[in-house]
């Protein structure tokens, strides 16, 4: 056989290995994104400033002082996003978590209002220092006296006398804990927006529906106390579900 019939044998035997080759799944490659979600506190349609002074349905003047809650599990199916993150609007404005992740695995997303029973009675000391739920980390959002975490904390001062005196001598403290007070949340359809390097994704809470869902309202004045203790069972509930249903997108 001369040299060339055998080059052109060959050539045409390495065609029909690469034409019968079965063609490779497509891989999806996660891109590299920096994800935040990110809340912001309103009343009604105002945006909701610490130490600034709403009205109630009811005509209460308050100032809010604390807003704080955890969100644990956040993922979309088996796709987890964060462990956990703590919101503090005082200390870290309107983030909640930020987080590398591929925006395209989470056009939907689930998780938890509060923290879960699987790490909820854990001691804080054993989590892992960057953990939200590390004792210098989560600091007074964790109990004591009551192993678990606080999963709601709303703090505020009230003015329940409608007589022309700023008087904001009315406590409302609202810690609220224990694992049957645990909520799922669910949102749905998300649009990350690019902001920067950044995929931003944006809540709204508002804190005026929290006080007037429509279903259940919360006055001030006679339910203005909640550390998730015996006899509060109601009252914590209805924190807990107002919250929730408060917790929108944006």
């Amino acid at each position: 056989m001369n040299v060339f019939l055998k080059l052109f044998l060959l050539s045409f035997s390495s065609l029909l290995l690469i034409a019968c080759k079965p063609e490779e799944p497509e891989v999806h490659t996660p891109s590299s994104d920096l994800l935040r979600i990110t809340v912001q506190p309103t009343f009604g349609s105002e945006t909701l400033f610490l130490d600034s002074i709403y009205q109630t349905p009811e005509g209460y003047d308050v100032k809010f002082k604390e807003i704080k809650f955890y969100m644990e599990d956040i993922r979309n199916g088996l796709n987890l996003l964060k462990d956990v993150a703590l919101f503090d609007y005082r200390l870290r404005g309107d983030t909640l978590m930020q987080s590398p992740g591929d925006k395209d695995y989470y056009e939907d997303i689930q998780a938890n209002l509060g923290v879960g029973p699987t790490l909820n009675h854990n001691d804080p000391v054993g989590f892992n220092p960057m953990s939200w739920l590390y004792i210098s980390n989560s600091n007074d959002m964790h109990w004591d006296w009551n192993p678990g975490y606080i999963f709601v904390k709303i703090e505020a001062k009230v003015d329940t006398i409608q007589d022309g005196i700023s008087l904001f001598d009315h406590n409302v403290i609202f810690h609220v804990g224990k694992d049957e007070n645990l909520k799922s949340l669910s949102f749905d359809n998300i649009n990350w927006v690019n902001i920067g390097d950044e995929h931003v994704f944006s809540l709204k809470l508002d804190l005026l529906h929290f006080l007037d869902t429509g279903s259940s309202s919360i006055d001030l004045k006679i339910e203005h106390t909640s550390h998730t203790s015996t006899g509060q069972e109601v009252l914590s509930d209805k924190i807990m579900t107002n919250f929730k249903e408060s917790l929108t997108l944006f």
